[in-house]
């Protein structure tokens, strides 16, 4: 393992300067205003009503960055600035977007949440829901395609997404394989927006949609497939063992129970995705935190789960795979 230096130490801490460049861009709506035009500064700052000489400074910082491009005195988006963050995009991450500037605030409380305990946290809230499920879809396809095909090279059969949000690891499962069918429980306000999403697929004939609480809906019986896919973090043992049992029951014998999560080595420092996921959970969730492949298995095994199987997806995510036996 490789340690910080002085410089390193300190610049990792200067990084804060370019995360905030970034979040006043979005918070502007700079890419947004931008749209495929040329503007000055001047026009700029008309269009997002704020003081000429701040955004002087922000436009050029964000050339600085590559964030933007400029010719002469005009600024321009360049074509990943527009693609992704501009309003008027077909691409545009308006869940990542969202997400970035939601946690911004958050991220501010961690010294106080270290030194006092978390805080206490809302219900959940639609309109939080909503941006947070496009956020997820907007992740998931890094992972979707090597998710599904580590689930798919056994026949899936009936398959229920438990948590699912957009469903687009279940779409990407059914479009490999033609013959399964899946169930997608999740809140409301997370079923509305897969339901949109699901919607412009071939395989959105293939789905139903449970909305409720994981804790107080059925999930069914006799099911084949059971996808748990970054729900594991959110809760505390007790209440993944919770869950776990009501999954065992609802799996056929044989049936495959498939936990994707950011799982930590024994030594809770590696991998550093994983580790610093475990300060965003002391953040936002209640009672969540990040698990080794180690703690899951035991948990997996008191269910009467056994037969496990690991594989990872890349940037801290792995798949557990267990059997009702």
């Amino acid at each position: 393992m490789a340690f910080l230096d002085f410089d390193q130490f300190v610049n990792k801490i200067d990084q804060l300067e370019e995360a905030n460049i970034l979040m006043a861009a979005l918070e502007f709506r700079v890419f947004t205003h931008l749209g495929k035009r040329n503007l000055t500064s001047r026009s700029f700052a008309k269009k997002a009503e704020i003081h000429q000489e701040g955004a002087e400074a922000l436009l050029n910082a964000l050339v600085s960055l590559g964030a933007l491009k400029k010719t002469g005195n005009t600024f321009a988006n360049t074509a990943e600035s527009f693609r992704h963050f501009c309003e008027h995009s077909p691409q545009y991450k308006k869940g990542t977007v969202f997400l970035r500037k939601e946690n911004r605030d958050e991220w501010s409380q961690l010294i106080d949440i270290i030194k006092n305990g978390r805080s206490e946290l809302e219900d959940d809230d639609p309109e939080f829901r909503e941006p947070f499920t496009y956020a997820m879809h907007e992740r998931s396809r890094n992972f979707s395609k090597p998710l599904a095909e580590f689930i798919t090279r056994k026949p899936v059969g009936k398959l229920v997404d438990l948590g699912g949000g957009p469903g687009s690891y279940a779409a990407e499962v059914l479009k490999q394989d033609k013959l399964a069918r899946a169930v997608l429980i999740d809140r409301s306000a997370s079923l509305k927006v897969a339901k949109k999403l699901l919607k412009k697929t071939a395989v959105a004939k293939r789905f139903d949609f449970v909305a409720g609480d994981l804790f107080k809906v059925s999930f069914g019986n006799e099911i084949d497939t059971v996808l748990y896919s970054n729900i594991l973090h959110i809760y505390d043992e007790s209440e993944n063992l919770k869950l776990f049992k009501k999954i065992y029951k609802s799996l056929k014998p044989g049936g495959r129970f498939i936990l994707v999560d950011l799982f930590l080595k024994n030594n809770r420092t590696e991998p550093l995705d994983a580790a610093l996921f475990s300060l965003t959970m002391l953040l936002f969730t209640a009672t969540g935190r990040t698990y080794t492949c180690e703690e899951t298995k035991k948990l997996l095994k008191k269910t009467g789960f056994g037969k496990f199987k690991h594989c990872e997806l890349g940037q801290g995510s792995s798949i557990i795979e267990a059997v009702k036996i």
